[in-house]
């Protein structure tokens, strides 16, 4: 889903995994022809993807992001990476423009993890893989569906690590923004942030 912000804005919202939103940004993007493109992934997983795109190889996935792609599976095809990610980084290359990633670095991210989440965290969200395996998610939409699960999957810590990463990407595109405003800028926001990011800036202009 699009939302324009103003002539030289625009935010993409997308399922993360889901085909469907890959195709999507594809179109839009082709449509818009931004000369820019943010995206909320960390800076080392531009690189990442980047590499995907000149040499895929097997990715190793979590027990949860197994469950999180089987429970997905229900609202249309899957696959990772991210098809929203690929789409993001083959505009980008395609077009030789810069994809500037706007989530934590590793860095950054391994500091504000360790403030939050303790062993006990770790183990209490280890033992709770089966109940999430049981759970019935009856969401209507992809975009409930990621609603649900991440009130079901995270804990309070979890979600605390959370709205520090979300306050850090609004604060980055804010930066970005003014850094970049002769530019046409396209942001492409998981939908884990959407609504946020999105409320953000509609109440800006």
């Amino acid at each position: 889903m699009m939302h324009k912000i103003n002539d030289r804005f625009y935010i993409f919202g997308g399922v993360k995994g889901l085909v469907r939103d890959g195709d999507e940004l594809r179109k839009e993007l082709l449509e818009k022809r931004p000369d820019i493109v943010f995206i909320t992934i960390a800076p080392e997983q531009v690189d990442g993807m980047k590499e995907f795109l000149e040499d895929p190889f097997e990715m190793n996935l979590s027990d949860y992001e197994i469950l999180y792609g089987i429970n997905l599976s229900r609202y249309g095809e899957v696959m990772t990476p991210s098809p929203v990610y690929i789409e993001a980084t083959r505009y980008c290359k395609e077009n030789d423009i810069e994809m500037i990633g706007l989530d934590m670095d590793e860095g950054e991210y391994q500091i504000i993890y360790s403030k939050y989440v303790k062993t006990t965290d770790l183990l209490r969200h280890s033992m709770r893989k089966k109940k999430v395996s049981k759970y019935k998610f009856d969401a209507e939409t992809p975009e409930e569906f990621v609603e649900s699960w991440n009130n079901v999957v995270d804990l309070k810590s979890f979600k605390k690590v959370n709205a520090e990463r979300k306050k850090y990407i609004i604060e980055r595109i804010d930066s970005l923004q003014k850094e970049y405003s002769d530019r046409n800028i396209f942001c492409i926001v998981d939908y884990d942030y959407y609504k946020d990011v999105l409320n953000h800036f509609e109440n800006r202009y």
